[in-house]
């Protein structure tokens, strides 16, 4: 199975996709409605305004982020001050408006497979990268993207079934 199966028969195409210059209110948007729809969909992929793809934000990406950010504010550290919520709002507002272009995994240091890679590679690039995700791409194309869940589901079925 593992050198049977390839990086194609598992991509998934329906990534998130944000261009270059979003604000980070927006990547949250957009993530938080692919997470609804599938918890493993944590990822989003950034693109040139002339389409070239340029990398990736995570949640985690986010989180750093907004750790950095949000939660960093003078005003939060105050904790005297009466209206917490109220700081607690001005610093998200500030931070959201923020551009992601800081944040985007650059391409150059990311897991990534071709579409014909097998199943072992692309557990390699995982497991090189430390990451449970990896870009699939043929030609400086992105087809789609792979993540851990789409790996394991795949393993664990072959590896049930030759069990019995």
């Amino acid at each position: 199975m593992l050198m049977r199966k390839r990086a194609w028969d598992i991509l998934r195409d329906d990534f998130t996709r944000v261009e270059e210059g979003a604000s980070l209110f927006e990547v949250m948007r957009l993530m938080r409605e692919a997470v609804k729809k599938d918890s493993d969909n944590h990822v989003a992929l950034v693109f040139a305004k002339d389409g070239s793809f340029l990398g990736v934000i995570t949640m985690w990406d986010i989180l750093k982020s907004l750790e950095g950010c949000v939660f960093r504010q003078d005003d939060l550290a105050r904790f005297d001050e009466a209206d917490w919520d109220q700081a607690f709002g001005r610093a998200c507002r500030s931070c959201c408006d923020l551009n992601i272009d800081a944040i985007v995994q650059k391409k150059d240091d990311m897991p990534e497979v071709q579409p014909n890679d097998p199943m072992i590679i692309v557990l390699e690039a995982f497991m090189d990268h430390r990451r449970g995700w990896a870009v699939v791409r043929e030609g400086g194309k992105v087809l789609g993207v792979i993540f851990k869940g789409d790996v394991f589901r795949e393993i664990s079925r072959d590896v049930l079934d030759h069990a019995h």
